[in-house]
């Protein structure tokens, strides 16, 4: 059974759950399942290309960086 992967799939989604909660404390729309459900799909592609944990962590830190320029350019005034 691949554990490690499966652990860094639980890791990435806690993290990015925790995030859209603290967003949503800020006064904002709560979008923590959604983001969650983005970094479960981002580890999912990255593992099954044969990604390591390396890559994994680059990918997880892309779709952060692609969360906050898509919520920048939705909440532009």
């Amino acid at each position: 059974m691949p554990y490690f992967e499966i652990g860094l799939c639980i890791v990435g989604a806690s993290l990015f759950f925790n995030a859209g909660k603290l967003e949503a404390n800020a006064g904002k729309a709560d979008h923590s399942v959604l983001w969650a459900s983005l970094s479960v799909l981002t580890s999912v592609l990255a593992l099954a290309a044969g990604a390591g944990w390396f890559l994994w962590l680059i990918a997880q830190i892309a779709l952060l960086i692609a969360i906050a320029l898509g919520r920048m350019l939705l909440t532009r005034d």
